[in-house]
Parts: structure tokens; C-alpha cells; sequence
């Protein structure tokens, strides 16, 4: 009966990520604090985790981003987190791959009484290519892109208990623009002509609200659901030298992406848990050139305790 269980939730967590938007940020949702608590019963010093999200983004370009990611909880008070990723894509401009971001932070966690904790996490994400992925010879759109280019600023701040979780964050770009050459224009195929134009992409930053509320099915199942709330705080930009040399504004790249999330967690044994998260979009940007979109998602993952 508990297999069929958890079976049955999976399937239903498979359904929904199947009409998942994705969270629409840079990688900072699931940074240090930030993350959707899990419920993970197994409370040790250290964590690799095994992420590997597979979907569909614009254009249905075939996205498979894996991971992997190292946590490890000193004391009560301190905490550190190290994530590499890595990219493959594949759509009708061609396919690419390469190493993803590197992604670095540390948490501290005030003890404020014996039901609710405060944490803050600063960190950064540091870029393993320059977003500048190519097919042919030509550079291809963010969509395939296993990087943003840029280096990043993270700050998280998490209020919690057994049940609640209250977050907010910031992730600001601090390098500017990355160095994608990508315009329709050079392609001169109607397939690139329905990709936004990302020459000298110029990204803008985002801020973080999540509240999330945990509940246990098992006594090694739980299942949380919340809201995330995303919003771009400023219209990106891109550089078409064949119209002008300055920055040319992306409408609708500003604003706001508000997003149902749900995360379960099973804790198999002391040493190994597994976990799946799905969001679906209430609210989102008119626009979103830094192909971060999801239109079909899976993202399982594996967790070792030890």
C-alpha cells in the first residue's frame, strides 16, 4: 500500500511538471536557503545530491540539465553548499553542450528559539562559458545555452519552522553582459526568426518571495507546497550593430513570475533519500529572452547522507 503510495504521488507529480513553466530565475530558487525545504528525515553533516532535470523549452528545444551538488552542515549555526552543472540542448537551430555554471554559498543560521530558525546565505554563481554556444559556426540563442555568461551576487533570507518556510532573495548579475552573438538576422531562417535576439544580452536582476508550507504523508514521506514569486526588476537588453550600437530594450522582459510549487521527499534508508519538485505558472513575463522557460519538466533527484 506505501509503494502504491508514493508511486501514485510521483505520477502526479510527473503530470504536473508536464505543464510546468519552470521558475523562470538564474539558478538562485534552489541556492542554500532559498531551496523548497524537502523534509529530508536524515539530519547528517554532509549531502551529494544528483539532479537531473530534463524538459522541453521555447520552440520545443530539448533541454537536459544535470547536476551535481555538494552540502555540508558544519554545526547548527554554519553551512556550505558547492553546485556544478552542465547542459545539453537540442531544437530545430542545431544542438550544444557544455559545462553550466558553478555555483558557491554559505549559510549561517540563528537559533532564535526552539520552534522557528532565521538564516541568511550570501553566494555567487560563476559562469563556465560565456554563453555563447554555436551550431554551424553561428551563435545559437539563449535557449541552448548552458550558461547566462555572467557572474552573479546571491543574498537569501529564510524564516522557518516544521511546517513554514518564508523566504526571500537576490540575485543581481555584477559582470553586465555575457557574449552571445545571437541575431535572427545571420541565421535568415524563418526557425530563428521565433527566437528573441540575445546579442551582447545585457540581464537584469531578480528578487526572490517564497512561503512554502510542509506536511508528512509517512513517517519518511513529506510533501510541501508553497508560492514563488519572481520579479525581474528591469527590461533586458540586447545590441544590434546593424540598426545602432546602443542597447536596444526588450519589452516585456520586465516583471513579474508567480509560480504553484510542489516538492515531495522519501527517505529510503540513513543514507539515501529521493526527491522530485514541480511548479506550475500562475503569472509570468510577457517575455523571456534568457531561455530560461520550460514548457515540460521533469527534475528528479538523488540524495546521499553521509
Amino acid at each position: 500500500m506505501l509503494k502504491f503510495s508514493v508511486v501514485s504521488f510521483y505520477l502526479l507529480m510527473l503530470f504536473e511538471c508536464g505543464y510546468s513553466q519552470g521558475c523562470s530565475d538564474a539558478g538562485f530558487c534552489s541556492i542554500g536557503n532559498l531551496n523548497q525545504q524537502k523534509g529530508d528525515s536524515v539530519q547528517r553533516g554532509q549531502k551529494l545530491i544528483f539532479l537531473l532535470p530534463a524538459g522541453l523549452g521555447d520552440e520545443n528545444v530539448f533541454v537536459f540539465t544535470p547536476a551535481i551538488q555538494y552540502e555540508n552542515q558544519f554545526s547548527q549555526q554554519w553551512g556550505i553548499q558547492i553546485k556544478l552543472t552542465a547542459n545539453y540542448a537540442n531544437g530545430n537551430l542545431g544542438h550544444a553542450r557544455g559545462p553550466g555554471d558553478l555555483f558557491l554559498s554559505g549559510t549561517r543560521t540563528f537559533i532564535n528559539n526552539k520552534e522557528w530558525n532565521t538564516s541568511l546565505t550570501i553566494g555567487t554563481k560563476l559562469p563556465l562559458n560565456t554563453g555563447n554556444l554555436r551550431a554551424d559556426g553561428k551563435s545559437l540563442p539563449m535557449q541552448y545555452q548552458s550558461s547566462l555568461g555572467t557572474i552573479d551576487l546571491i543574498t537569501g533570507l529564510s524564516i522557518s519552522n516544521k511546517h513554514w518556510q518564508f523566504a526571500a532573495g537576490l540575485q543581481q548579475p555584477l559582470s553586465g553582459i555575457n557574449r552571445n552573438n545571437f541575431l535572427p538576422d545571420y541565421w535568415n531562417t524563418p526557425e530563428a526568426g521565433k527566437y528573441p535576439p540575445s546579442n551582447d544580452f545585457n540581464r537584469k536582476g531578480d528578487v526572490l518571495l517564497r512561503t512554502v508550507y510542509t506536511f508528512s504523508i509517512k513517517r519518511r514521506i513529506s510533501v510541501n507546497a508553497g508560492l514563488l514569486g519572481i520579479y525581474h526588476l528591469n527590461e533586458d537588453t540586447y545590441i544590434n550593430a546593424n540598426i545602432s550600437n546602443d542597447p536596444i530594450v526588450i519589452k516585456g522582459s520586465e516583471g513579474l513570475t508567480l509560480n504553484a510549487t510542489l516538492a515531495a521527499s522519501w527517505t529510503i534508508n540513513a543514507y539515501l533519500s529521493v526527491g522530485i519538485t514541480a511548479g506550475t505558472p500562475l503569472v509570468y513575463r510577457d517575455v523571456r529572452p534568457d531561455g530560461l522557460t520550460r514548457s515540460i519538466v521533469v527534475s528528479p533527484e538523488f540524495r546521499w547522507n553521509f
